[in-house]
């Protein structure tokens, strides 16, 4: 049982690892997904799609009842995400336990390039029963290099799937010319700056380049965010830039208290700003890890891991937001927790 109120009951690693494969219409989503589905390390993951008709049904796939979900050779399913996206997911998850479809190990949820992630990053994050069952380990972006610069131009939700994004992957790289490449980079380093982009040739990439490694084996423990994307000092005052980032260290472990009143007052005060939120924490009285994300306003409960991944028990915050958040952050985090840097 818990020690702290505040900390999740559930345990982490029984939790099914969930990522989000979003991007804009045609930008290789799902060219991208088959292509994840042949690597063998991929076998016995579940892909939740609205655009069912979109995957190539060969003579691999077997139909498997009125919930549109097929069965691969590799143990892969694929199901299409009809009606209510939360109820699809966890009528996908309940066939699971029921012992209705095979027993999947991590499922991947492609939503219609039209959406905003957000929304249902939150529902993850935010839903009793699917908090409770899966934990949100990536949202992946797929960002087409031939129309990119006019679907940034024209589509608003182009802008959230870039700026929500863990991970971003150019596609079509080949109808393009290398200039256009490393301008079409720079720019989305500067609208998700703590995203690593890669690039995929016809769909063809490491899924390990994508994924964190509790992705394929949930018996791993979470590494918390990456420190190759910490900007301690990020903000460039004459940077243009409309979302930046930020990461918080601290020394020795934080009260609780302290921090999550620090933490609600940027949620509630920026939450329209406020994309990402992801941190592992060294909480005073804590055994182990302190692991919490969040998108805008809605932060998942807590969770305390087990162990610590590393002898390194320095807590570790990083934040996804506007400029003036983020300068709201860096300020009133001193403020509130005093010696830390």
């Amino acid at each position: 049982m818990n020690r702290f109120s505040f900390l999740s009951g559930d345990s982490d690693r029984a939790r099914l690892p969930v990522a989000l494969l979003s991007g804009f219409l045609g930008s290789g989503k799902t060219t991208l997904v088959n292509a994840l589905l042949r690597d063998p390390r991929m076998a016995g993951t579940a892909v939740a799609v609205n655009e069912f008709g979109e995957i190539p049904l060969d003579r691999d796939l077997i139909d498997h009842g009125a919930d549109k979900t097929v069965v691969m050779a590799n143990g892969c399913l694929c199901c299409n995400l009809a009606g209510d996206m939360e109820d699809a997911v966890m009528r996908l998850f309940s066939r699971r336990e029921d012992g209705e479809v095979p027993r999947f190990e991590r499922l991947i949820i492609e939503p219609s390039g039209l959406s905003d992630p957000a929304p249902i990053a939150q529902a993850i994050l935010r839903n009793p029963v699917m908090s409770g069952t899966m934990r949100l380990e990536a949202i992946v972006t797929t960002v087409d290099a031939f129309f990119a610069d006019r679907q940034a131009a024209r589509h608003a939700e182009f802008a959230k799937q870039v700026g929500l994004a863990d991970c971003l992957v150019l596609t079509k790289t080949d109808l393009v010319t290398a200039e256009t490449i490393d301008r079409l980079t720079a720019s989305l380093r500067d609208q998700s700056p703590a995203a690593p982009i890669r690039i995929a040739a016809h769909g063809a990439i490491d899924a390990a380049s994508l994924f964190p490694p509790r992705f394929f084996d949930s018996s791993l423990p979470a590494t918390g965010p990456d420190r190759s994307s910490f900007f301690a000092e990020s903000i460039d005052p004459d940077h243009l830039t409309r979302y930046d980032s930020v990461s918080f260290m601290a020394d020795r472990p934080l009260n609780w208290r302290a921090f999550d009143t620090w933490l609600r007052k940027i949620r509630l005060g920026h939450a329209d700003q406020l994309l990402r939120i992801k941190g592992m924490l060294h909480i005073d009285g804590a055994d182990g890890p302190v692991v919490i994300q969040g998108v805008h306003h809605v932060l998942n409960a807590p969770v305390e891991l087990d162990a610590w991944p590393s002898a390194d028990k320095r807590s570790r915050l990083v934040l996804i937001a506007d400029r003036a958040t983020i300068v709201a952050a860096k300020q009133s985090w001193a403020a509130a927790l005093p010696g830390m840097t």
